[in-house]
């Protein structure tokens, strides 16, 4: 461009804007593709309610897919503000709850887009006194924020008749399985605040903050030893419980906290040997990821963290382990887990396998020179099984029948005993040679007899072990926990029953033959299903096996 200007020429150059601009796909790539299920936005949007001071939240799942999330704290203008603020950090800032004093789950107010992974939009409902407001978030809103803002259509719907806030999440893309959903909320911390209840029902018409038919749902409460944590003079803080019962996988771990979200779950590289250990570890100074807060930056706070943590594990809760770890067999009990062992293994060989079986031995220890010996041999064999052993997989039984015959055998008070002799002993010097092997603290056994075979120290423990099944490829593992509504369960080749469910008691009290019988129906089941997932063939393997087991037991009654 050229200009006069008092007699002088002048240039002026064109500037073009250089802009950065975001994409309209962005948010909405950004949404769909952080949060993985529609359990996860509900646990997402749960939280945000207890950011927000509510102090009960109400789930109601309609039959057409939709959610509806209410609770009863409710947005002034201010909060609904902040609520439509994407990105904002006033939740990292004003970590503390202005009215309730909580610590808050969220940070930059980025998982209320999470429903649109699972559903078309989201209508919001809110009312603090006077303030009332009512609109809609959908993709279509998201698409608009490359502008920088996004206009939201306003509902005309009659509003809420309470202070609180209601969400309706609609246009389900999936169906929604209220069993699952109701486990991973189990999981959300919040759970444990003393002054936040969550509640759920199905509906097929939604009446506003009606909790008929609605549940509780509660924190899972694991019994065991409990271990407090305080370390770093408070900066490291949580409670981890050696479990009296076997934990299923979702409760393995300690979970690690930052504020009052669970972000994840580690056993700090002991993955083996803390599979009895449940609880949390809270450390405000680590940071989480960005978006969905499931993963800890590894960075040097968290090294320093992870560290501390090591040392913990090794000092303190691996010596208390030692105690606490073991499960009680009664004698009684051995007898019916070594029955179901023998008919269960011929069963699978008779309905699974073609080979033959192979006949079981149990060797016992025997002294010629001092009868007294042979009595206490004796009596550390009538429990023989191999604790510690790694069970073959289901329908490998030939191998499984020769682990049973060769190797070192284990009694039922859990010590190795060597039953390879040399051809070349004399008599005089054969020696029942028995490792030691720690029960618990200030409990062992030690046996040995020398070449005169006199007995020279015997201390019995208390009988605390596991019951290897090996013909049958399974361990079983009794517990004992009232608060523990499973009566059994399975995990990979384990099965776990519970005796203090109902249904095992009333069959003890019936005898010892009613008993098995119930338990040959548990491990049946654990097999068929490992052989026959599918279900309807798994049932009928089931009842083969049962059948078969009983006939072999019934016929060896019989026979002695």
């Amino acid at each position: 461009m050229h200009v006069m200007n008092k007699g002088r020429d002048v240039h002026v150059k064109h500037i073009m804007t250089t802009e950065l601009k975001v994409h309209p796909s962005f948010f909405r790539e950004f949404a769909t593709k952080t949060w993985v299920s529609p359990n996860d936005i509900v646990r997402e949007l749960i939280e945000n309610a207890f950011d927000e001071d509510a102090t009960i939240c109400l789930l109601t799942i309609m039959k057409d897919g939709s959610i509806v999330i209410e609770d009863d704290a409710g947005m002034d203008q201010d909060g609904m503000t902040k609520f439509l603020l994407l990105g904002s950090p006033h939740k990292k800032i004003d970590r503390i709850s202005p009215r309730l004093r909580r610590i808050r789950t969220g940070r930059y107010g980025t998982g209320r887009l999470s429903f649109l992974t699972s559903f078309e939009d989201m209508e919001i409902k809110t009312k603090r006194d006077s303030y009332k407001k009512s609109v809609v978030i959908d993709g279509n809103a998201l698409d608009r924020l490359f502008d920088g803002n996004a206009p939201l259509d306003e509902l005309h719907d009659k509003p809420l008749g309470r202070n609180g806030t209601e969400l309706i999440l609609k246009g389900s893309k999936t169906k929604i399985d209220l069993q699952k959903l109701i486990k991973e909320i189990r999981k959300l911390a919040i759970l444990r605040h003393p002054m936040f209840e969550v509640y759920i029902k199905e509906s097929d018409r939604f009446v506003e903050w009606n909790f008929t038919g609605a549940q509780r749902i509660l924190a899972p409460e694991i019994q065991g030893h409990k271990l407090l944590l305080n370390l770093e003079n408070g900066k490291i803080t949580g409670e981890l419980v050696i479990a009296r019962r076997p934990l299923t996988e979702d409760e393995q771990g300690i979970a690690i906290m930052i504020g009052n979200h669970i972000v994840t779950r580690s056993n700090f590289g002991f993955n083996t040997r803390l599979n009895r250990v449940t609880g949390f570890v809270r450390n405000d100074a680590l940071t989480s990821r960005f978006a969905d807060k499931s993963a800890i930056i590894e960075d040097e706070e968290y090294n320093k963290f992870n560290q501390i943590m090591k040392n913990f594990v090794v000092n303190t809760l691996l010596p208390s382990l030692t105690e606490y770890e073991d499960v009680l067999i009664t004698r009684e009990e051995s007898k019916i887990y070594r029955e179901i062992d023998k008919v269960l293994g011929q069963a699978i060989v008779e309905n699974l396998e073609t080979q033959q079986e192979v006949e079981e031995y149990e060797l016992v220890d025997v002294n010629e020179h001092n009868p007294d010996l042979n009595k206490i041999s004796s009596s550390f064999a009538t429990d023989p099984f191999e604790e510690g052993d790694s069970a073959p997989l289901p329908g490998h039984t030939s191998n499984a029948f020769h682990q049973s015959t060769t190797g070192p055998e284990v009694t039922s008070t859990g010590i190795k005993r060597d039953q390879q002799l040399t051809s070349n002993m004399e008599p005089q010097s054969i020696t029942t040679n028995i490792t030691q092997h720690q029960m618990s603290p200030g409990h062992f056994v030690a046996i040995s007899a020398p070449s005169d075979g006199v007995l020279k120290k015997a201390t019995k423990p208390v009988l605390k072990r596991t019951f290897a099944l090996k013909k049958v490829g399974y361990k079983v593992i009794p517990y004992e926990d009232e608060t523990d509504s499973r009566y059994s369960f399975k995990n990979e080749n384990v099965v776990f029953v519970n005796k203090a469910n109902s249904t095992y008691k009333s069959e003890s009290l019936r005898g010892e033959e009613f008993l098995l019988r119930h338990i040959i129906n548990i491990v049946a089941e654990a097999l068929a299903e490992s052989k026959h997932p599918e279900g309807k063939d798994a049932l009928e393997l089931q009842n083969r096996l049962v059948a078969e087991a009983i006939r072999i037991h019934d016929r060896s009654v019989t026979r002695k």
